[in-house]
């Protein structure tokens, strides 16, 4: 789950809990101490009525139409007698059934407290509860006849335009909150993922990536110490790479004189075991020539200080010049190649593209299985150009393959032949210079495929 889409679900969460909270908070306040206050307001308007009536000896006739003045103003109001006979003025109430404290009244009891007592559910809703009972009580006579004078408040006229406009406060604050939380919860959130591809960036060692936050607070500060942090990597790169340049070229002339030197010796050494010896001399010399080679390519693409000369290449020819040159390697392994060469051209450098190439074919031979086979094809379509180089040698590990073109990564000792973990590295250098892409695909013992995708644009 993104940053954002949690923070917003926290916020969701904490105002469900704030409003079971309040709820809560809500119905305690109601239960003790608003229906107390309810009840005998109530009742004190149920007496005056009462006694309104009494004092002007109304008839029954008259107290109808001025008990039913008073439901007009916002009032359920029911006349009952002791028998069961019932009048009711404005809406009627939904349930009618008596309980003892109103037959109380006609008892000698002086009032009827039913919304303090009435208990339908320990919530506030019990306040909307449309029953007789929940009311307050008095006794009146009428043409000489006992009555109980039942009243409450009418449940429809409780949400008043007063009420509609605090209800329009209150949902104007929450979506106005909600869509204020949103936006901060953005800008957060975009800060965070420019400094997630900042990193991403630096990862693919793009040290240069601008980093676009200027904040004054905690992130603003994370910000500013990670182009601290940008700067300082960036100059070790720098100095690492210098360090390499200037080791490989100065590796270079010394590695080419013990070569020299050694292939001189091996015609003045007379003993077998010398000549093994200057053998092994001449191999070492070349590994090291070969290594700082490569070194030397990487750390100038590095740079960006190879010498650019591109050019329409032809890829088929390509293949076939690097196949032709390894033939004594494959014979001598007894391996069986097979091309399927379309004619295919792209715009690249000669000189690294042929590197990419030898490096892919060469570990084809050097892993393949003695009497394996090596399958080679390439062609193109509209938009690109594909190289697939196939082999049956003893495959790469399902949890090796992302480490393969590290620089210096060797898989393990039986993969270790004569490398040093950079020829993957280059190959993959090579191609991102030139703004292609390769993939590789590998089943232990069975073989491994490398693809390499070209843009033809």
């Amino acid at each position: 789950m993104k940053l954002q889409q949690r923070f917003m679900l926290y916020t969701c969460l904490i105002v469900l809990i704030s409003i079971f909270i309040g709820f809560i908070c809500s119905n305690f306040i109601y239960n003790h101490v608003v229906k107390e206050q309810m009840n005998d307001r109530y009742l004190v308007i149920a007496e005056q009525l009462s006694k309104q009536i009494k004092e002007h000896e109304i008839t029954l006739r008259a107290s109808s139409d001025f008990l039913q003045t008073m439901s007009d103003l916002g009032y359920q109001i029911a006349l009952v007698k002791e028998d069961g006979e019932m009048k009711m003025f404005g809406e009627p109430f939904k349930t009618k059934k008596w309980n003892d404290q109103m037959h109380a009244l006609f008892e000698g009891e002086k009032a009827y407290n039913g919304i303090r007592s009435f208990r339908n559910s320990y919530l506030i809703m019990s306040h909307f509860a449309n029953d007789i009972k929940n009311t307050v009580g008095t006794k009146i006579e009428i043409d000489g006849e006992e009555w109980g004078l039942f009243l409450r408040p009418n449940n429809i006229s409780f949400f008043t335009e007063f009420h509609l406009i605090i209800f329009g406060f209150i949902f104007a604050v929450f979506v106005s909150s909600i869509i204020g939380i949103l936006f901060m919860s953005r800008k957060v959130t975009q800060s965070l993922s420019e400094l997630t591809s900042a990193t991403q960036e630096m990862a693919n060692h793009n040290f240069q990536y601008p980093l676009m936050i200027n904040r004054k607070d905690e992130i603003g500060q994370l910000a500013d110490r990670f182009r601290m942090m940008q700067q300082k990597l960036e100059n070790t790169d720098q100095a690492r790479k210098k360090f390499v340049n200037n080791v490989s070229h100065d590796f270079q002339s010394p590695l080419l004189n013990i070569r020299g030197y050694s292939e001189l010796l091996n015609g003045e050494i007379s003993s077998s075991e010398g000549k093994k010896y200057n053998h092994i001399i001449q191999t070492e010399a070349k590994r090291l020539s070969n290594l700082t080679k490569q070194l030397l390519i990487l750390t100038s693409i590095d740079q960006g200080t190879y010498p650019t000369n591109k050019q329409i290449v032809r890829v088929d020819e390509q293949l076939h010049q690097v196949v032709h040159s390894m033939l004594w390697r494959i014979e001598e392994k007894g391996l069986e190649i097979k091309l399927d060469l379309q004619p295919v051209s792209v715009y690249a450098d000669r000189t690294l593209l042929i590197n990419v190439w030898e490096n892919l074919i060469g570990n084809a031979i050097k892993y393949n299985k003695e009497f394996g086979e090596i399958s080679i094809h390439c062609n193109e379509n509209e938009s690109e150009a594909v190289v697939t180089i196939r082999d049956t040698g003893i495959g790469i590990e399902q949890h090796t393959l992302e480490k393969i073109f590290e620089r210096f990564y060797r898989v393990d000792q039986a993969r270790n032949k004569e490398g040093m973990g950079l020829g993957l590295s280059i190959v993959q250098e090579v191609l991102s210079y030139h703004n292609a892409s390769i993939e590789v695909e590998s089943n232990e013992k069975e073989g491994t495929i490398f693809t390499t995708v070209f843009p033809k644009k």
